[in-house]
């Protein structure tokens, strides 16, 4: 059945305050905190890169708590998006194989950052705890935000499956924006990648009966292992050591 107009049109509205409201809510809060703290401008490259990914942390559980009032304003809950469901074997491979492919990609860098591929895997000092940070709060808030939600939202609104996928896959690239401040080919780098991988964790979603779990498991393999240096490295530059 066609969904009504304003729910076609609130389904497209949602996909850009989610894009584009993540990386606004982590510029105000970064801008809060250099005001606040301004030491923290002098800070180490080590101290810097733990204080960004709090600033995204922050942002994203915010977004999720949101979510969590809307949800329960249509008497609703993240149970009913799929939060808990486990899915199929084909979302599983679908998703862990893309999840593979992109860690794989990254890996391919280290030896120009000089870093053993065994650091992706088993971290230590603070990367390991940053590495945590971002695979656990971009496997469950990204994966919630942008698969659940928004595809759900695309669903009620009567779009079939190609736009589910294809328009929160974007959201999600757009969501990423925050890294045009290292230039504009170092965020196409990771925003092209980023709808990519988005859309296929979106076909695996759907190949789950929209079960969540494969695409949390495989956001978070990805987030936390190999990407946490290529940002920091991105952020600190090539000549800090680690």
């Amino acid at each position: 059945m066609t969904g009504a107009p304003s729910n076609k049109l609130k389904c497209w509205v949602e996909s850009v305050i989610v894009g584009l409201g993540i990386p606004s809510v982590i510029w105000i809060i970064s801008n809060a905190l250099s005001r606040l703290f301004p030491a923290l401008g002098h800070s180490t490259p080590d101290q810097r890169f733990l204080v960004w990914v709090m600033e995204g942390a922050a942002a994203e559980w915010l977004f999720v708590i949101a979510l969590w009032l809307v949800l329960h304003v249509r008497e609703q809950s993240f149970k009913d998006l799929g939060v808990l469901r486990f899915g199929t074997w084909s979302s599983w491979a679908v998703a862990l194989s893309f999840a593979a492919l992109s860690i794989g990609s990254n890996l391919r860098l280290f030896p120009q950052m000089h870093i053993p591929m065994l650091y992706a895997f088993v971290p230590r000092g603070f990367h390991l705890s940053a590495a945590l940070l971002m695979g656990i709060t971009a496997g469950f808030c990204e994966e919630v935000l942008f698969r659940a939600f928004l595809m759900n939202e695309f669903a009620q609104a009567g779009y079939g499956n190609v736009m589910q996928v294809l328009i929160p896959g974007c959201a999600f690239g757009l969501s990423h924006a925050g890294y045009v401040n290292h230039g504009v080919i170092a965020w196409l780098g990771i925003a092209l990648p980023t709808v990519f991988l988005g859309m296929m964790w979106g076909i695996a979603y759907l190949l789950g009966r929209r079960a969540l779990v494969p695409v949390v498991v495989a956001h978070f393999l990805n987030d936390a292992t190999a990407l946490p240096w290529i940002v920091f490295f991105m952020m600190a530059g090539p000549s800090v050591r680690t």
